[in-house]
């Protein structure tokens, strides 16, 4: 089988970003030939336009859809983020940026556990700040999301209008 092919049905599989190592690893390729096929799919899936893109995202690399193509069929996947876990996310977007010692106020304990599962999921970003963390969204939350946004302020925005939108 060809090396690229391996690599892309691994990243297709997971489903989630993926570091190099963890691909070489589960799929016994070295990891000089995960990286020179990840480059591969990479500039292949840009240049073809289509509604699947390979990205890096920090030291992993992740199959999705492209932004464009997530936001029209969003409704037709299912969750891939349990709700509380996605409830949290929304808290973040919207208040960014937040402490994360503010953000246990509002949800509690399992705040802590939130924020790990977003950090690993490439969604949010951490930043020391004082005794705590300072929360914000990271460049791919719009995208996994399937929200037209550019920056924080569209982000925020965007979870206002669904704020007001289910208001009776």
């Amino acid at each position: 089988m060809e090396k690229d092919a391996i690599v892309e049905a691994a990243l297709f599989c997971a489903g989630r970003p993926m570091e190099t190592e963890e691909i070489a690893e589960g799929v016994g390729l070295t990891l000089e030939e995960v990286k020179a096929s990840l480059s591969s799919l990479v500039k292949d899936y840009s240049s073809t336009g289509g509604a699947v893109e390979v990205v890096k995202m920090g030291k992993k690399h992740v199959m999705q859809l492209r932004g464009s193509y997530a936001k029209r069929v969003m409704g037709l996947a299912e969750a891939r983020i349990p709700k509380d876990l996605l409830k949290t996310a929304a808290l973040i977007a919207y208040h960014q940026p937040i402490l994360q010692s503010h953000l246990q106020k509002m949800v509690g304990q399992r705040a802590y556990g939130h924020v790990k599962e977003l950090k690993e999921m490439n969604l949010i970003l951490t930043r020391a700040k004082g005794n705590s963390l300072e929360l914000t969204t990271s460049k791919s939350f719009p995208n996994y999301f399937g929200i037209d946004a550019t920056n924080r302020e569209d982000l925020r925005k965007w979870f206002q209008e669904k704020v007001q939108g289910a208001s009776p």
